[in-house]
């Protein structure tokens, strides 16, 4: 007879993306996560299969706090101006509650390069795609900007936000905000 779970999955879930959120997952161990989240490596085991399964489960749980954030963003059409405010959103985002952790996606591409699982690629080449689509939509709402230039400054803006996620770590809010007025400065 299958043994009851004491425990909640998606609390678990949301206590392993934040470990994973500030260590990442190679400075992340079973114990510590064990600690974390409040039952023993056996079941973590048996709920999850592993470390790497945990890591993708905290992973599609971050990526869907993320798109609440995207959405706002989809549901705008101010152009460059929707992009900016949605940088500062994002640095406010990457930076809960004073908590230098930047953003889980971008830290998890630092992390591992090329060399990241294949799952993990899914969401992180899927986030990143929906990115580029919504910078790319916006800059082609001032009509100005020709397809070069366009296509240009979506891959600036993509390299430009995860720039801002690692700052997002190490800086105060002040430089962050320089750094977000200044990427768009001459846009």
């Amino acid at each position: 007879m299958p043994r009851e779970k004491k425990y909640k999955e998606a609390e678990v879930i949301e206590k392993a993306m934040g470990l994973f959120w500030k260590n990442g997952y190679r400075n992340t161990s079973l114990r510590m996560l064990s600690k974390e989240m409040g039952i023993n490596q056996f079941s973590i085991n048996a709920s999850f299969g592993n470390k790497q399964k945990l890591f993708l489960e905290s992973l599609k749980l971050y990526r869907s706090k993320l798109q609440k954030l995207i959405n706002v963003f989809e549901n705008s059409s101010n152009g460059i101006e929707s992009i900016k405010h949605f940088f500062y959103q994002f640095a406010e985002f990457a930076d809960q509650n004073n908590s230098k952790k930047g953003c889980l996606m971008v830290n998890t591409m630092s992390e591992f390069g090329l060399d990241v699982d294949k799952k993990v690629g899914v969401i992180i080449s899927n986030y990143e795609e929906q990115l580029r689509t919504l910078f790319k939509h916006n800059l082609e709402l001032n009509s100005t900007k020709d397809n070069q230039t366009i296509e240009r400054h979506t891959n600036y803006l993509v390299l430009a936000l995860s720039g801002l996620a690692l700052a997002t770590k190490i800086q105060n809010e002040i430089t962050i905000n320089d750094y977000i007025e200044t990427t768009f400065q001459h846009l």
